[in-house]
């Protein structure tokens, strides 16, 4: 689970957003999905945020997708099921 206020950076750390307790990202006066604010971030009309977002587990960088991934096969969800990787407050 993500809390709120985790940083997520892209792969080659050019960008950092801050994880809300609304399950949007903020970052640099903007705020919005995953997906809009990473396509925002690379000027383009459109990104898999679950793949440009990473978060750091032991020492290495990995896709918030492992996160998604994880959550589907805990709560026996399947695959065209949302999830919601934000932990309430």
């Amino acid at each position: 689970m993500l809390e709120p206020g985790v940083r997520l950076v892209d792969e080659r750390r050019r960008y950092r957003a801050e994880v809300r307790s609304d399950g949007t990202l903020a970052l640099a006066g903007r705020q919005g999905s995953i997906h809009r604010i990473g396509a925002e971030v690379q000027g383009k009309s459109a990104c898999n945020g679950w793949t440009f977002w990473h978060f750091e587990a032991e020492g290495k960088l990995r896709p918030i997708d492992v996160l998604r991934q994880q959550a589907r096969k805990e709560l026996g969800l399947s695959r065209g099921e949302p999830v919601v990787l934000l932990a309430a407050e």
